[in-house]
């Protein structure tokens, strides 16, 4: 039976007296919130006295969110966190220390991470607590890399000395195998506690009895060979963690799970997803839903290059309608995520209609899904039905939103949501939003109120800032600002080979080929390489990549023929080449040819030849698909009656019929 609390506490100040958020909480308060055993009593006293106009009271805020933390409740204190960042509170430092030991505690390992981040992303000084709390979250899920960086911070802020905080990074490397690096840590502190001692005993005892494991040949069970899975595992050393596994007869639930976490946290995609394969081929465990987050997650990543209705991500989706397995909040929000990756908006839309309950983190994914698509106006919409729901937006949300106006060219409706991030929600801009101004701006031509947004910036912008303008110089051919931005890049001289690329095509489409060359000697001498472009295609389960000139297939001759037959037919549907994306000093013969050898035009070519009529054209490009390459797909998807969906580093584009999804605006 839930236990209830005696609320029947007078408003310090009649009803009259309490318009706005002006209480003070009182000793009596304090004392009730602390007294609370359980959830429901909290969330009682917490109703109670949003009543009595508390609930915006930075003083009781800090409390709740200590008390919700220490019970686990880490969704409601994340909502009493939103809701003090609106009050202007000026000790953050404390409530993301709480924050992140909630998370820690819990075991949301991940989402601690993140907190640290948003203190990163909105410059909230640390303190002597910030640091070992971190470095203890990525001892504990084994982030080696980044309990590194998290490390080089605290020697930026000065808690290179400190003793927790070294204490913290000792555990770490104990905890990572790395009992040699601790060694070394502790050596050189020049002020040793119990701890200290205690942390390096027990790196070297870990590496000792795995050690002796190992040696004698012991056998081990289930639950040992779990744990040497998982150590191994998170020590890099995923060939001695895959024999122990194929070693192991009797394997459980919890082994395939801490397999599949492990790769997928490793960037090891394809054996996270064989590690899946096996279980539901080989009559083992039936998946829960930490396989499923895990499997989701590696099927997210492999759509980088794998996606459509081919992919994981469908055999997931199809298991867990199957098996009726309940969609919680951060499930359905990463199979939302993983939708929008494959390029099935439509699926993220079904998806997220049917939660029950959504975060900001759901509607972000969402919004995010429609920013892929093209689908603006649709993010807007999402956006502002978000905030009538009453949920508070964060800054990511609005990093989503914001590139929904920029790739629908919805210039006014991005500079409205930009002036309430701030004005209305109380959230300081950052250099990614300003980033997603400038290039909105520019793509629509509006070139001098990009130039007057990136004079005011409260920061001094960065490549992806200069990039974007760069690209929207590029676009509408203004060599004057291209002048500008030049120079400016010349004075912070960003060693971004984007950048450089960039300056060398404005100067290739201004005819000055001296300038040219000299951007380009410079790249050489600075060790700056130029990313060269590459097209994906799946074809019967198998990856196919092409650069641009390819001949290295071994399919190449017909994939010619089929590229030469390509080019009359669509020529003859109206198709010119636009020989400005060629930025070599040739003939336009010379042009021309290079243009036709283009990486994704080589992908669309293999995907005629090799798939049957109907059957989609799905490529992924790494970089962003030039005007000529978009123009052709358009032509090909009419002529050859194919539906062509390619993916650039941008956003997705759907051919059909000799359209595109983002209507030539991207």
């Amino acid at each position: 039976m839930a236990t209830t609390l005696n609320l029947s506490l007078p408003p310090l100040l009649s009803t009259a007296q309490q318009p706005q958020s002006t209480q003070t909480p009182t000793t009596t308060t304090t004392n009730l919130l602390q007294s609370c055993k359980n959830l429901n009593q909290i969330k009682q006293l917490h109703a109670h006295f949003t009543k009595h106009g508390y609930n915006q009271h930075p003083s009781f805020l800090t409390k709740l969110i200590t008390k919700y933390s220490e019970t686990g409740s880490m969704k409601y204190a994340q909502i009493a966190f939103d809701n003090l960042r609106k009050e202007g509170y000026s000790n953050f430092t404390y409530v993301y220390n709480v924050l992140i030991k909630g998370y820690w505690l819990a075991g949301l390992f991940y989402e601690a991470l993140l907190v640290f981040a948003r203190m990163v992303g909105e410059s909230v000084e640390f303190d002597g607590y910030t640091f070992p709390l971190v470095l203890s979250v990525c001892a504990k899920d084994g982030r080696f890399s980044e309990g590194v960086q998290v490390m080089g911070l605290a020697l930026k802020w000065g808690f290179g000395d400190d003793v927790f905080v070294l204490n913290s990074l000792i555990h770490l490397y104990g905890e990572c195998g790395e009992v040699g690096k601790a060694r070394k840590v502790f050596d050189k502190m020049s002020e040793r506690n119990l701890v200290s001692w205690t942390c390096l005993i027990n790196g070297y005892v870990r590496k000792r009895v795995y050690g002796y494991i190992e040696k004698v040949g012991l056998k081990v069970n289930t639950v040992m060979v779990n744990a040497l899975v998982d150590m191994y595992m998170k020590c890099g050393s995923m060939g001695k963690a895959k024999r122990l596994l194929e070693e192991c007869v009797d394997r459980n639930l919890v082994l395939y799970n801490t397999a599949l976490s492990n790769y997928v946290r490793n960037g090891m995609v394809r054996e996270a997803l064989e590690v899946l394969g096996e279980m539901l081929s080989h009559g083992g465990p039936r998946p829960d839903r930490v396989t499923l987050l895990s499997s989701i997650s590696a099927s997210t990543e492999m759509a980088d290059v794998y996606f459509g209705k081919q992919c994981h991500a469908y055999w997931i989706y199809i298991y867990i309608e199957k098996y009726e397995i309940y969609l919680d909040m951060q499930l359905s929000t990463a199979l939302v995520d993983m939708f929008a990756r494959c390029g099935d908006p439509a699926n993220a839309m079904k998806v997220f209609n049917k939660m029950k309950e959504r975060d900001v983190s759901a509607w972000t994914a969402t919004i995010g899904a429609m920013a892929m698509e093209g689908n603006g106006k649709r993010a807007i919409k999402l956006f502002y039905e978000m905030l009538r729901e009453g949920v508070e937006p964060d800054h990511v949300v609005f990093v989503a939103v914001l590139t929904a106006c920029s790739h629908g060219g919805l210039v006014g409706e991005g500079m409205e949501i930009f002036r309430r991030m701030k004005e209305i929600h109380g959230i300081s801009p950052q250099i990614v939003h300003y980033g997603c101004i400038v290039d909105m701006l520019g793509r629509a031509g509006l070139l001098k109120e990009a130039v007057d947004i990136i004079k005011n910036m409260p920061m001094e912008p960065n490549d992806a800032v200069w990039g974007a303008f760069l690209a929207a110089c590029k676009m509408h051919k203004n060599d004057e600002l291209a002048t500008y931005a030049i120079d400016m890049i010349s004075e912070s001289s960003p060693d971004k080979a984007g950048i450089h690329v960039l300056l060398s095509n404005i100067y290739a489409l201004r005819g000055k080929w001296t300038d040219v060359a000299k951007v380009r000697m410079s790249m050489k001498e600075r060790g700056i390489k130029k990313n060269p472009g590459s097209s994906s295609i799946e074809v019967n389960g198998n990856i196919h990549e092409f650069t641009s000139g390819d001949e290295f297939h071994p399919e190449h001759h017909n994939i010619c023929l089929m590229l030469d037959e390509m080019n009359c037919r669509v020529g003859e549907a109206g198709h010119v080449p636009d020989l400005t994306n060629v930025f070599i000093d040739v003939d336009e013969q010379e042009k021309e040819f290079l243009l036709n050898r283009h990486s994704e035009k080589i992908a669309m070519a293999y995907g005629l030849i090799s798939t049957t009529q109907g059957h989609p054209i799905r490529i992924v490009k790494n970089l962003r698909m030039c005007s000529d390459c978009h123009s052709f797909a358009k032509f090909v998807s009419k002529v050859y009656d194919r539906h062509i969906v390619v993916r650039d580093n941008n956003r997705f584009h759907f051919f059909q019929g000799g359209l595109c999804s983002c209507g030539d605006y991207w």
